[in-house]
């Protein structure tokens, strides 16, 4: 008898959860158009694109994008930013505001060039809350084809 009463209960419980998931994925999302192709890369420098694919965890997380310890912008569910790098090795870092420290990942930028990374946060909620997460630099094709579901971030 117990038993019966804990499946509802539990079912109770997963769609609270999910539909939590969902209004907190509705407060923090990107503002700015749908990717539409690749920018031009400014005279003398180079680009990252860093993007985050669509995933639950953390859906209504905003993460703190720096370039070289400074601001650059927000990295949100389901979005992208266009960083400008000057040339030479360059350190971004994305901060979840969780429970581990930021994650940094370095860039030996050459100016004319693009370079493409994902952020990934998917497996923080199953195996250690932001503890897993990191970034995973792309080829140009396997970007493009995550980026073309995605908004940038402003």
């Amino acid at each position: 008898m117990t038993r019966a009463r804990s499946t509802p209960t539990r079912r109770a419980l997963i769609a609270a959860a999910l539909a939590v998931a969902t209004l907190l994925g509705a407060c923090a999302t990107a503002s700015g158009p749908q990717f539409s192709g690749l920018e031009a890369v400014p005279p003398g420098q180079a680009q990252l694109y860093l993007y985050r694919k669509s995933a639950i965890y953390a859906a209504g997380a905003a993460y703190d994008v720096a370039v070289d310890g400074k601001a650059a912008g927000k990295l949100f569910n389901a979005s992208y930013l266009v960083l400008p790098l000057a040339p030479g090795e360059r350190t971004v870092s994305v901060d979840e505001r969780g429970f581990a420290s930021a994650k940094t990942f370095k860039v030996a930028a050459e100016a004319g060039k693009r370079y493409f990374a994902e952020y990934d946060s998917s497996k923080g909620l199953l195996l250690g809350w932001g503890l897993l997460s990191g970034s995973s630099m792309k080829s140009e094709a396997e970007a493009i084809a995550d980026l073309k579901d995605l908004k940038r971030a402003q």
